[in-house]
């Protein structure tokens, strides 16, 4: 089961605050996983087409990070914690 969006945003935070320099989406993602124990079924469902629903949450775990100013996404498509 994927966790809810407050425990996905909470390890999107501490996944960044880790890496000061910035990670890339996928790099989030992984750590966020490994963090979570996110198992590898529930990493395999299909939101549509080709996305999983966990890439699908993630992305909009960093866009609503992003609003309240918590992250930001750096020109060379690395995200980064303010």
């Amino acid at each position: 089961m994927i966790p809810n969006s407050l425990a996905l945003r909470n390890a999107l935070i501490e996944v960044l605050q880790a890496n000061p320099l910035g990670l890339k989406s996928k790099e989030i993602d992984s750590l966020v996983a490994i963090n979570l124990n996110i198992s590898d079924d529930d990493l395999k469902l299909i939101r549509s087409g080709t996305r999983t629903e966990f890439a699908y949450r993630m992305a909009w775990e960093r866009t609503h990070a992003k609003a309240k100013g918590k992250i930001s996404k750096l020109p060379n498509g690395f995200w980064k914690i303010v």
